[in-house]
C-alpha cells in the first residue's frame, strides 16, 4: 500500500503536473490531499480541475486549507474585504479566476479527515498541525517545509509544499507513504520543475500588478526555496510596531513600510 501525500501547491500547476508525471510512474493506491490547492500563482481554476480528474482516477482523502478559507469566507461575505489577510491583491485575483463550481467544490471539502484503510492503520489529515489527537500517525501542510517528527510515540508528517518549497532549496516537494510490516514508512522527495516558465509566467500575468512589490517576493521565494513570504510580512509588522503603529490587520500597514521592508529583505534571511 502506497499513498502520494500532497500539500500547498498554490495554483503552481506545472509543479504539480510534474509531480504526477513521476508518481503516476510508480505505484500508488491513493492520494491525500492536505489543503492550499489556491491562491498566489493564477492558475487556480486549472488546479482545481487537475484535482477533480485525478481524483476520478484514485482512491482519494481530501481537505481544504486556510487559502480555501479565505476564498469561502469572502465569498460568503457581505463585506467583501481581504485587508484582514491580504493587502496585495493577489487573493482578490484568485477569486476573480474562480467560478461558481470551483467555489461549491472547495466550500463542501472539510477540515479534517480520517485515512481509514482495512489492515492499515489510520492516518488524522489536517491543513495545520493538530497534536491533540490520538491518532499515530499525523499528516499536515501549511509550514512549506519537509518533515517527520516523533512525540508520545506519535509521529508528525509534513510532505512539504508542492507549490511554494520553503526547506532551504528550489522544487517541489512531496512525499509517498508506504505500508511496510503493518507501519506506514515515510518517503520523502524533492525535485525540479520548470522554474522558469512559472516566473516568467507571474511576471506577464496580473500578479505583477498587484501591491508592494508582491509578484517580486514570490518569485524570489520560488527561486530560492526561502520564506521570503514571511520574512517580508513578519518584518513589515516589526517595523510598524517600532514605529508605533497599531496593527490589526495587513490593512493596517501602510505603503511606506511595505516598500521600507521590501529594501530591508535580503538582510534578514536566516
Amino acid at each position: 500500500m502506497r499513498l502520494a501525500v500532497i500539500s500547498d501547491i498554490h495554483g503552481n500547476l506545472p509543479a504539480l503536473e510534474k509531480t504526477f508525471a513521476f508518481i503516476e510512474k510508480v505505484r500508488i493506491d491513493g492520494i491525500i490531499w492536505c489543503g492550499d490547492y489556491i491562491t498566489d500563482i493564477l492558475l487556480s481554476p486549472e488546479v482545481l480541475e487537475f484535482i477533480r480528474l485525478k481524483n476520478e482516477k484514485y482512491r482519494h482523502w481530501i481537505i481544504k486549507g486556510n487559502r480555501e478559507d479565505y476564498i469561502i469566507d469572502y465569498h460568503n461575505s457581505s463585506e467583501k474585504d481581504f485587508s484582514n489577510v491580504d493587502v496585495t491583491g493577489s487573493l482578490l485575483l484568485t477569486y476573480e479566476s474562480l467560478n461558481q463550481d470551483d467555489i461549491d467544490y472547495i466550500s463542501n471539502l472539510p477540515d479534517e479527515v480520517v485515512v481509514d484503510i482495512k489492515g492499515c492503520p489510520q492516518i488524522y489529515v489536517r491543513h495545520k498541525l493538530n497534536s491533540s489527537t490520538n491518532y499515530k500517525y499525523h499528516v499536515f501542510g501549511h509550514i512549506h517545509k519537509q518533515g517527520l517528527f516523533v512525540k508520545d510515540d506519535h509521529k508528525f508528517i509534513n510532505p512539504g509544499s508542492i507549490g511554494q518549497c520553503c526547506s532551504g532549496s528550489p522544487g517541489l516537494e512531496f512525499a509517498i507513504l508506504e505500508l511496510v510490516d503493518g507501519e506506514w514508512n515515510t518517503h520523502f522527495y524533492h525535485m525540479s520543475y520548470n522554474l522558469e516558465y512559472v516566473t516568467k509566467f507571474i511576471r506577464n500575468s496580473d500578479l505583477s500588478l498587484c501591491k508592494y512589490h508582491w509578484a517580486d517576493v514570490l518569485i524570489k521565494t520560488l527561486e530560492t526555496g526561502h520564506n521570503y513570504v514571511e520574512d517580508y510580512t513578519n518584518l513589515a509588522h516589526q517595523v510598524a510596531a517600532k514605529c508605533g503603529i497599531a496593527v490589526k490587520s495587513f490593512g493596517d500597514i501602510p505603503a511606506k513600510v511595505w516598500d521600507f521592508a521590501y529594501d530591508k529583505l535580503d538582510k534578514v534571511k536566516k
